[in-house]
């Protein structure tokens, strides 16, 4: 093959002389095919028939996107009719108009122009007429495709993204794959023609190569089709490049490693569709469950190129694993070219792509190309044959940079756990060759060095074999060589210069073929503390760094899982250090730490640290250099933190799990983090230590082995936006089947527990208030809701509405942000009496049903209103979400009640005859409580605003207690919670500006305190009538707890509960710090009695 023999610093003049098409002919067949247009602009139909009418002609093929090669290449006459009105109209009348087409084509050719000729092949395209021009010399030819199509896309200007309804109007026509691909013959030439013009030069030399293997005797009709490589070049620049000057030689050598891969690709772009519109994300959705590999058209989605299912990607795969020893790929010095680095590609000293990408930074608007692309081979797939690319680009700072073949936004939801298996997970191979060498070396430094070693530990930092995880491509390992020549931390400093240097000089003289097939490197030593080398394996293209840190033994043979002394800290405490100085002498307990985490979340770890590669590779990048991003150790902690608190079981959605991590990243200002297994506040030094760390600024990621060590230290801004990209845009890996997005686990940036006392209202106002304006939104359109309902409720029916009446928290003022709940009460005519409550409920409610379905069409709301779905006769909700904060949201309750109050006048007490009824009509405790939710939501709203934080902090604290408690039986009702909070602020003195942490040391205390709970009130009910009397006498015998209604008397929501399992948490979060005070002396409650 020519190309093969052609050195890679010819390559460009081997594109100009060779590839690029002779300009005569060029010009030759531009002027051809413009005569050919205005001939048909002008043509007239058949006699007595108006021929349809030319809206536009374009031209499209190689020839029109800028990538036809010299001999011969292909375009496309698109001719946009007046006659088509729709997709589906093309199929009814392209035969006859081919057939009037080719007619006035044999007649306009009568008059040929000069230095071509015409002539007509075998038909094998049946929505075109097919067409060969060729140069006298027969030197150059064009094959030409006349096709008629409808004009979906209009007059849209160039780059304008179409709007979503071409797109759901294709998806809807029941079109076959790239069945109307001409319609979109525009958009297909803008998206090539913008590139440079050496890319575009790239394209002539893959798609040279492409036809060369096919002259080997490959049949091209099983090959998939060029335009196919032209996008997979695209890609690639995209990914690994995107500069107007490149080599030639890197760019080919990236293509075809790509190709070798071809199993795992998922190449496609956003620029002309997206996952905006249902339907369409629902059918990306689908296309990406295509057998790889998958290339989508970026102007037509149905068009898939690769087409795993039929072209024979194999014989190509073949044909580029056996090319990369040619001088096309070898330097002047005889090295091999060296791949592109970038997302999506593949990788330095990795067999296969690596892992799914992230967004490129510069494809983040919708104006521009979002290029998604592929998965990395699958464990035991056959390793490219060509040498292991060395980092480039981004990644030649590191080679830590991982490159991968598919964005990761774009990866399916259900296929991340088989990505993260197939993709990340590393060489078994490659790591026993680490191991042994390791072994090797930790042997002989034992052996020889003059500082001996007391014990040796083992733990990656980065990516972590000590700590049991690492990603498939290069990772970091630290070996701390603890010494008996250091008897405190101060001693590590003056020495360790010394010690550093003899362990080098005796890795120098040794290592010489230790371990076959495994070199030892030095690089630039930039960490003082450590002696760094890398461990590299050219057959395995793999590589380990690997930090060499001599330390104190501050912790001694400590046992697994046991505790340190707490004079450990005290001494690091008082020695003065730097944060984080000494964290190597702790290495243990990082390791430990992580080492007990389950399969799955190390999993994703990985998920997590992959995307952060990502994000730093495009950080590194950027002119002038950018602030650090903080260490990939900080995610670590965080993916922990988000599984412990919003999971905490072995098997999980890995989509979820990643996306509360991308949720945190996003509040990293206000991220509070840190752990007490290894030290805590019991220890006066170290808990006024903790509480120092914690009036720092944000973010706070305390590694949990070193208290000193803030590891949430460094830029998080890029990480955020980064995150917000996947998040907010919606993609395809945070997406369940039926398009809605996963839900994120319920985790916030700080906890309850480990917030100081005196920050406690800071924390209700950070991330327990509801948006103020998401709620405005829902009052507005509750109100909305409740006229619409009253208005055209039983519009022809006897009944009527009487009013209608929003509960809940909501109503009261107390609702958490994110998801809440309310009632929306409806009191109706037809019900005269309690027990009547039930009678006629399945009509009633399909009646309101029908009117809620009627408002959603028929009103507009500045929330997104969605009645459920929820075929039960006797239930109706429904929610309203917030447009730009998704998790926002309140679930709404309809519920037909007896209006028992009447129009009672707010703050005056309702008629004893009405608890009278009610109390000869009940059988079950609070059965007929929605009767009275005016006085249930008018006894908390008129109560202070710091009463009501103080109750949002008891129930998220109750909801904590709900997550832990789970499966062991049902903790009392969260009203309950509500009345014990106001009835100790009561008791308490009623002082509206109270101290906060006080308030919920005395909620907290008189839940311990449950088997004495007797509480209630008389504002609405009381003994004067003799029935209502009795009755409360009867409930108020009853045994403890009690916690009686206030609007309602047969509610004791005190009864039948699992009261004890909240009073363990409550006397657990009483010593925790959100009950301590600055000087670590628990703060107090408010002298209180558990009876009224």
């Amino acid at each position: 093959m020519d190309l093969y023999r052609t050195p890679a610093s010819a390559l460009d003049r081997f594109v100009a002389t060779k590839l690029q098409p002779r300009k005569e002919f060029t010009e030759k067949a531009r002027r051809a095919l413009g005569a050919l247009a205005a001939a048909l602009r002008e043509r007239r139909g058949r006699p007595g028939a108006a021929a349809p009418r030319v809206l536009k002609i374009v031209k499209g093929g190689s020839s029109g996107r800028g990538t036809a090669l010299k001999g011969g290449c292909d375009s496309e006459l698109v001719i946009f009719l007046d006659c088509f009105k729709s997709y589906v109209d093309q199929r009814a009348r392209r035969a006859e108009i081919l057939s009037e087409m080719r007619a006035l084509l044999e007649s306009w050719w009568q008059n040929p122009v000069p230095g071509l000729s015409l002539n007509f092949p075998e038909q094998s395209v049946p929505g075109a007429l097919q067409f060969r021009l060729t140069s006298i010399d027969l030197e150059d030819w064009m094959d030409v495709s006349l096709v008629p199509a409808f004009d979906v896309l209009g007059q849209a200007g160039s780059h304008v993204k179409p709007k979503p309804q071409v797109y759901s109007t294709l998806l809807n026509s029941g079109c076959q794959g790239g069945e109307h691909a001409a319609c979109f013959t525009e958009l297909r030439r803008d998206f090539v023609n913008i590139r440079p013009a050496k890319l575009k030069n790239l394209i002539l030399l893959v798609k040279h190569w492409y036809h060369q293997v096919c002259l080997q005797g490959l049949c091209e009709e099983t090959l998939p089709p060029v335009y196919a490589l032209e996008l997979l070049t695209i890609f690639a620049w995209e990914q690994g490049c995107k500069k107007d000057a490149f080599s030639l030689a890197e760019g080919l050598r990236t293509v075809l490693d790509l190709i070798q891969q071809h199993q795992h690709l998922c190449v496609f772009w956003t620029v002309n569709y997206g996952f905006e519109d249902p339907a369409v994300g629902q059918f990306l959705q689908g296309q990406l469950e295509r057998p790889r590999p998958v290339i989508l058209d970026p102007a037509d989605p149905t068009w898939d190129l690769g087409n795993g299912a039929a072209w024979h990607w194999d014989l190509l795969a073949q044909e580029a694993a056996s090319c990369c020893d040619h001088p096309c790929f070898l330097k002047g010095t005889g090295d091999p070219v060296q791949p592109w680095q970038g997302p999506g590609l593949p990788r330095a000293r990795c067999s296969g792509l690596g892992h799914p990408i992230q967004l490129n930074p510069n494809q983040k608007t919708p104006e521009n190309s979002k290029s998604l692309n592929a998965v990395s081979p699958r464990a035991g797939s056959k390793a490219p044959s060509c040498p292991a690319p060395g980092p480039a680009g981004a990644a030649s700072v590191t080679p830590s940079v991982p490159g991968m073949a598919l964005d990761l936004s774009q990866i399916p939801t259900k296929e991340l756990d088989r990505f993260i298996q197939d993709h990340l997970k590393p060489s078994p191979q490659f790591q026993e060759q680490v191991k042994k060498a390791i072994d090797i070396i930790l042997r002989r430094l034992r052996e020889n060095c003059v500082h001996k070693a007391s014990r040796v530990s083992k733990v990656r930092v980065s990516v972590g074999k000590g700590r049991r995880y690492n990603l498939r491509d290069g990772c970091d390992v630290e070996l701390v060589i603890f010494l008996n020549c250091f008897t405190d931390y101060k001693d590590q400093g003056p020495r360790r210069a010394e010690i550093l240097n003899e362990m080098r000089a005796q890795l120098e003289s040794w290592w010489q073929g230790q371990v076959p097939g495994l070199s030892l490197q030095f690089p630039e030593q930039n960490v003082p503390e450590a002696l760094q080398f890398q461990l590299v394996s050219t057959a395995l293209k793999r590589w380990t760094d690997v930090s060499l840190l001599p330390a104190f033994d501050a912790l001694g043979q400590l046992s697994s899982g046991t505790k340190p002394n707490p004079q450990v800290y005290s001494r690091l405490l008082s020695s003065g250090c730097q944060e984080g100085e000494h964290k190597a002498c702790f290495t243990e307990l990082r390791r430990n730490f992580v080492n007990i985490r389950p399969a799955k979340l190390k999993n994703l770890i990985l998920l997590v640290k992959h995307w952060y590669r990502q994000v730093a590779a495009q950080n590194k990048r950027k002119r002038p250099a950018p602030a650090s991003l903080p260490p990939a150790y900080a995610l670590e902690l965080l993916t922990i933190f988000a599984w412990e608190q919003g999971c905490g079981k072995n098997c999980f959605n890995m989509a979820q799990g990643f996306r509360t991590v991308l949720g945190l990243v996003q509040q990293h200002q206000q991220l509070c983090v840190y752990w007490t297994v290894n030290y805590s506040t019991e220890d006066p030094a170290m808990r006024m230590h903790l509480l120092g760390q914690l009036r720092k600024p944000r973010p706070l990621v305390l590694d949990p082995a070193d208290p000193t060590w803030n590891v949430g230290q460094g830029s998080w801004e890029l990480l955020a936006q980064e995150a917000a990209v996947l998040v907010l845009r919606k993609k395809a890996c945070f997406l369940s089947r039926d398009g809605t997005p996963m839900p994120p686990w319920d985790v916030m940036p700080a906890l309850l527990y480990q917030t100081p006392a005196g920050d406690l209202d800071k924390f209700i106002s950070e991330f327990l208030q509801p948006n103020h304006q998401f709620l405005a939104q829902v009052n507005k359109a509750v109100d909305t809701i409740c006229s619409f309902l009253k208005e055209n409720c039983f519009r022809n029916s006897p009944i009527k509405v009487i009013k209608v009446v929003k509960g809940g928290s909501s109503a009261k003022g107390t609702a958490l942000q994110g998801r809440s709940d309310a009632d929306l009460v409806v009191f109706l005519s037809c019900f005269s009496q309690f027990t009547e409550q039930g009678n006629k409920r399945a009509e009633i409610i399909s009646e309101i049903r029908a009117q809620l379905e009627a408002c959603q069409r028929e009103r507009q709301f500045e929330v997104k209103f969605e009645v459920s779905k929820w075929e039960n006769p006797r239930v109706l909700s429904f929610s309203l979400t917030s447009q730009t904060m998704l998790d926002q949201s309140v679930d709404f309750d309809v519920l037909p009640a007896f209006d028992a109050l009447g129009q009672l006048v707010s703050g005056s007490r309702p008629s004893s005859q009405v608890y009278v009824d009610l109390i000869r009509s009940y059988s079950n405790a609070g059965e007929y409580s929605t009767c009275f939710t005016e006085l249930q939501r008018d006894f908390i709203i008129s109560r202070p605003t710091k009463l009501k934080s103080l109750i949002r902090l008891v129930k998220h604290w109750y909801q904590q207690c709900h997550k832990i408690s789970e499966g062991r039986g049902s903790l009392p009702p969260k009203h309950g919670l509500e009345l014990l909070t106001v009835y100790a602020w009561e008791q308490g003195g009623k002082d509206s500006q109270f101290n906060m942490a006080e308030g919920f040391r005395t909620v907290l205390e008189l839940v311990t305190q449950y088997r004495q709970l007797c509480i209630y009130w008389t504002i609405n009910y009381n003994t004067e009538d003799k029935t209502v009397g009795d009755f409360l006498k009867q409930q108020l015998q009853k045994p403890r707890p009690i916690i009686l209604d206030p609007a309602d008397p047969t509610g004791n929501l005190g009864h039948s509960a699992r009261w004890d399992l909240l009073a363990k948490e409550a006397a657990a979060c009483m010593s925790a710090l959100c009950c301590m005070g600055r000087n670590g002396i628990p703060i107090q409650p408010w002298p209180v009695k558990a009876a009224v």
